[in-house]
């Protein structure tokens, strides 16, 4: 899901304009007549500058990351959800030993924070001065209405990324639908060719998944795939690509450093499903497994993922006529 606590932006992000912060930013200094005007992320990595007033020349990300136990005017703002204005710093205990005002020789600060959609904090929005203000209750009005212009962009970009995820992921198991993985996975393999390592395709389908369908009804059904999915993302790596195309037919890909252990990974899968499955109180289901290799030249993630189905395939036919031979 869409991460509030990472950094939002890297040099001009593409889901909105940045200028655009950049000419509110412009704009507020020049109202205010303030030397200095910033929009300061802050995360619990620290705080960091993403937009400053503009001195002749784009200044996207001026300020280096600093540690969140800095002192700091925004600190203050960001972590008590409150606007701050210190008109006289250097005549205030509260805040004349911060190095802002003592080696910065800032004398006005007026800060408000600035809020994810939810309500969670993105950072503030902030003016600094080296001489004492007086703001008045006009000043204040209209800082806070274009606040309100950046939080609706930080609204945009929050709808953006859920509805980018919601149209990745299968409604029913929360993993990559099959348009999702097709692009992960075919991203996956370029990358291995280019750095020489092996991607391994996994296709999995559940045994008699039908005629527990047809048995048990719909409900229990769901209920298995949901298992099935959640076992994977438990017993897989976070770096494993995982998504459900269709059905009861599931697909992983994953890096692989040594071949011979395919066979550890499928018997695991199948044995932490079966355990799954008795927690959860689901008559206990088989998988039927494939796998394919790449084989160090560039191919599609298509065909990577028909020669695991054909193999899967195989093991499905092999299941079917030993059940049969026990009967």
């Amino acid at each position: 899901m869409f991460e509030i606590d990472q950094w939002a932006f890297s040099g001009i992000d593409g889901q909105i304009s940045l200028h655009k912060w950049q000419k509110t930013i412009d704009l507020i200094t020049g109202l205010f007549s303030a030397p200095s005007g910033y929009i300061v992320q802050a995360t619990s990595k620290g705080y960091r500058v993403v937009i400053r007033n503009n001195e002749g020349g784009s200044n996207f990300e001026t300020n280096p990351i600093l540690p969140p136990q800095t002192p700091l005017f925004c600190k203050y703002v960001a972590e008590n959800n409150n606007t701050l204005y210190v008109n006289n710093a250097s005549n205030n205990d509260a805040w004349n030993t911060l190095p802002e005002v003592v080696e910065d020789g800032v004398e006005s600060y007026l800060g408000l924070p600035i809020h994810w959609p939810e309500g969670e904090v993105f950072g503030t929005l902030c003016l600094k001065d080296t001489k004492k203000t007086t703001y008045t209750n006009e000043y204040f009005e209209l800082i806070e209405q274009l606040r309100d212009l950046i939080e609706d962009d930080l609204a945009l970009i929050y709808s953006y990324e859920q509805m980018r995820e919601i149209a990745m992921l299968d409604a029913l198991t929360n993993i990559y639908n099959r348009r999702a993985l097709s692009l992960l996975a075919q991203q996956k393999l370029n990358l291995a060719l280019r750095l020489g390592f092996d991607v391994c395709c996994l296709f999995i389908d559940i045994n008699d998944f039908k005629k527990l369908n047809d048995t048990f009804g719909h409900e229990v059904g769901d209920k298995a795939l949901i298992i099935l999915a959640d076992t994977l993302k438990t017993h897989l790596r976070d770096a494993d690509i995982v998504g459900r195309i269709g059905g009861d037919e599931f697909v992983v890909v994953m890096q692989v450093s040594d071949k011979s252990k395919i066979g550890y990974i499928m018997d695991k899968i199948s044995t932490e499903y079966s355990k799954a499955l008795l927690k959860e109180d689901v008559c206990d289901l088989s998988l039927s497994i494939g796998y394919s290799f790449t084989d160090k030249q560039k191919q599609s993630f298509e065909k990577l993922l028909n020669d695991a189905d054909q193999a899967m395939y195989k093991n499905k036919q092999a299941y079917k006529l030993a059940k049969k031979a026990k009967l």
